[in-house]
């Protein structure tokens, strides 16, 4: 709180999160937005409405805030890559853990640690001995991650960002978590990052 203005201007105040209530406080303060969970283009939408309509109502250029995202997906050159990467119990933890109940549910799926898992908040080691960790990863559903986890080829990457861009996405940072799987899918990890970046600025013109 101590940090001298720069040229006359004060450093820019980012907030992150995606519930109403975080939503509210970013529209009303904040000059950028990096949101925390959001699963397709129409939802990222929405909560970026929320964002600016605060923002309105406070009096501010809904406009001025900067709409970004960091965006973790799973980079595959084909179906076999992906499923090799998929088996890594490290893929599997970290999207089960991350991933709320309630989300699981709305796409048809049981959530491996309990109806009222509510995500990042609940990853604490208390709450995840060994045990429970090695229970999920035995009840992990393939199938749900494949729903709730962008996935494919580098163009394809490319492809569904573009649908975030559409929905007002201007500041993007693409992890390739498939990188998580081992050393040899990390070793052309970021060779595939630039290549979603590439294609996405074709798309783009």
């Amino acid at each position: 709180m101590d940090t001298e203005p720069y040229e006359g201007r004060f450093p820019l105040i980012w907030g992150a999160g995606s519930g109403p209530r975080v939503l509210g406080i970013i529209g009303r303060h904040c000059d950028g937005w990096w949101p925390a969970g959001t699963y397709s283009p129409e939802d990222y939408a929405e909560k970026l409405g929320a964002v600016r309509d605060a923002a309105e109502q406070a009096g501010r250029d809904p406009m001025a805030i900067t709409p970004a995202i960091i965006w973790t997906c799973l980079i595959a050159d084909d179906d076999a890559e992906l499923a090799a990467i998929l088996e890594a119990p490290l893929i599997r933890a970290y999207f089960v853990m991350q991933t709320p109940a309630a989300l699981m549910r709305q796409f048809g799926f049981e959530h491996p640690l309990g109806d009222d898992w509510r995500g990042y908040q609940d990853i604490t080691p208390e709450a995840l001995p060994r045990e429970r960790v090695l229970a999920m990863l035995n009840k992990v559903n393939i199938d749900s991650l494949l729903k709730i986890v962008p996935h494919g080829s580098s163009k394809q990457i490319a492809r569904i960002l573009m649908g975030y861009i559409e929905a007002g996405l201007r500041v993007f940072k693409i992890l390739d978590y498939g990188s998580m799987a081992g050393l040899k899918f990390a070793a052309r990890s970021a060779q595939k990052v630039l290549d979603a970046e590439d294609e996405l600025m074709r798309l783009l013109g």
